[in-house]
């Protein structure tokens, strides 16, 4: 919206005549033609021998399109009869959408305060690994963050919100107009967190989502397992989801590919009423409603500004880019790119939304078939493992961390919405990844390594990407990954676990079994080492995951790994938990 695009033609005469002229016959609406690098010029009579052709520019101001059943609005060129007239095929036609820009977008919320609103702007905060030290300090956690996937975490006004003294006011930060913000937020239901994205350049993976991070623990006087005290003693650490994620393939799904710049607004609120009325507003100004996605809060989380209401966090996950200079660049400009406000209309209906159900997992391609070949590959890395290191090892599978049910919705462990009904810790949990399998090592000496073997669920079309992190399990606090992606769906391949499993083992000198042969292409092998030149690994290391000696998990420290697998193609959501096989752990018994 207000901005241009370039578009060029080639221009020829494939005919045997040469007539003293050709010309511009009919351009579209919203089309000029650019004079630099054009060279059939003038346009009103430039001349074309047999076989000579010429370069045509223009430039799109506005929209076209190619189906358009007026012929004036298609490009035309004619020899001087005016009848002897050529256009680009069907395909080959102009078609320019208008999208709005993210200035065009934040008009149309500042707009808002003309009409009845109460707007104000907050920031937004970008969470590297490198943060890790500020969340321990307040929440002796850093949550088990993805180490693939820096976050951005918007940061509303706090206004006359609450601000819980014990963890959230050492989060508190000036906004824009000086006015404090805070990543840890509460909403009434007259109001909503609006989040204005311009898409970063190609990635895996982007989902907005939002969680109850903690809900007063007199909401739950039934005790359960995993209900954590937060820093507040009287209330519990809840994380746990609001609703589906909206991700990059929904988005997608409804406006096309949103990579590289396409801006979409998120409105984030308990009251479809107040969603409604915003989203009405800013179609006004010209927004195409269709870039607008609304997280509904749901009627299970307990609204409001006060001291008692369940408080929010909302997490923007940007993982696995095709260039992460391009990433870099598009983070660092963060302020450019990302706008956060709290829209809030007094005295307006309230029309709560429902519990929000999560969507069920469906398709999903049935993994099982190949366990017995896991078994197999764990057990030769077993062998071999044993021969180098001086101790006795060990297999054990991965935990999944949820459940689905027979109908395939999310519906036991980490799963926010049961975590909010039983005020147990959910960790951040997210529908788009089928489950964290995760595990733990209690230790890993200087010259060990822990082999970890599992399905490549990209090769069997389950994922659009599978990250395995490594995470100091003192302090939750991730710290390296390895990551794979799907290249048939995202459009790009990066990693090293496609064809690790037959590399890792001809390059350890393991022998093949036949048997094995069919299975490796779908099985892949990494590894945990403090140091990847070491003897039992040092010809594979281009598969290790490298803890750096002791810099990033401390000898003393146990060691978290987990795997991640996101979105099934084909659906909106994770591959089916019950049908998919996770990782198998190889490392000596201590460790374990």
């Amino acid at each position: 919206m207000g901005g241009t695009t370039p578009a060029s033609y080639t221009i020829k005469n494939i005919t045997r005549f040469n007539p003293p002229s050709n010309l511009i016959k009919w351009l579209p609406s919203n089309v000029q033609v650019n004079p630099i690098g054009t060279t059939c010029l003038p346009t009103s009579a430039f001349h074309l021998t047999p076989g000579q052709s010429c370069i045509l520019n223009l430039t799109v101001s506005g929209s076209v399109n190619r189906n358009d059943p007026d012929l004036h609005q298609h490009l035309l060129v004619c020899m001087s009869d005016k009848i002897t007239c050529a256009g680009p095929t069907p395909e080959n036609s102009l078609n320019v959408t208008q999208v709005s820009t993210l200035a065009h977008f934040a008009n149309s919320i500042n707009k808002l305060s003309t009409k009845g609103y109460l707007v104000a702007q907050g920031n937004a905060f970008l969470m590297k690994n490198t943060n890790c030290p500020l969340f321990i300090s307040i929440f002796n956690s850093c949550f088990d963050q993805n180490p693939a996937a820096p976050y951005i975490i918007p940061q509303p006004p706090v206004e006359q919100s609450y601000v819980d003294p014990f963890y959230a006011q050492a989060l508190t930060t000036p906004g824009p107009t000086g006015a404090p913000t805070n990543i840890i937020y509460r909403l009434a239901d007259n109001d909503a967190l609006v989040t204005i994205v311009s898409y970063p350049p190609l990635a895996a993976y982007l989902g907005y989502q939002s969680y109850v991070f903690t809900s007063a623990s007199i909401n739950f006087p039934i005790p359960f397992p995993l209900q954590i005290v937060s820093p507040d003693p009287s209330r519990f650490e809840i994380f746990g989801s609001v609703g589906n994620d909206v991700n990059s393939v929904i988005i997608q799904n409804k406006i096309g590919v949103p990579w590289g710049g396409k801006v979409v607004m998120y409105i984030t609120t308990s009251n479809q009423e107040l969603a409604n009325t915003i989203i009405a507003n800013v179609a006004t100004e010209n927004i195409d409603p269709n870039f607008i996605f609304v997280e509904p809060i749901g009627s299970n989380v307990k609204t409001g500004n006060g001291s008692t209401a369940d408080d929010l966090v909302t997490l923007i996950r940007y993982a696995v880019p095709a260039s992460a200079s391009a990433a870099n660049s598009w983070t660092n400009a963060l302020s450019s790119n990302v706008l956060v406000y709290k829209v809030s209309k007094p005295n307006i209906n309230v029309s709560r939304y429902g519990v929000n159900q999560y969507t069920a997992r469906i398709d999903t391609t049935d993994e099982r078939r190949l366990q017995d070949s896991l078994n197999q590959l764990a057990a030769l890395l077993q062998t071999y493992l044993a021969s180098a290191q001086p101790s006795i090892i060990d297999i054990k599978a991965t935990i999944p961390s949820s459940q689905d049910n027979t109908s395939g919705i999310p519906s036991f462990g980490f799963v926010g919405s049961v975590c909010i009904n039983k005020g147990t810790i959910c960790n951040g949990d997210n529908q788009d990844t089928s489950t964290y399998a995760m595990l733990k090592l209690s230790m890993l000496g200087e010259t060990e390594t822990a082999f970890i073997a599992g399905i490549n669920h990209n090769v069997v079309n389950n994922t659009y990407y599978v990250s395995d992190d490594i995470s100091n399990a003192a302090t939750s606090s991730g710290v390296a990954s390895s990551s794979q992606t799907n290249p048939g769906v995202v459009g790009f391949d990066s990693g090293v676990l496609t064809g690790s499993a037959l590399a890792v083992l001809q390059e350890l000198g393991i022998q093949v079994p036949d048997s094995l042969r069919p299975a490796l292409p779908y099985l892949y092998v990494t590894f945990i080492a403090r140091n990847c030149n070491n003897p039992t690994i040092a010809s594979a290391q281009k598969y290790c995951i490298n803890l750096m000696g002791d810099s990033l998990i401390p000898a003393s420290s146990p060691i978290s790994f987990t795997e991640r697998s996101y979105i099934r193609p084909g659906t909106t959501t994770g591959g089916n938990v019950n049908i998919m096989v996770y990782p198998q752990l190889i490392a000596a018994t201590q460790d374990f």
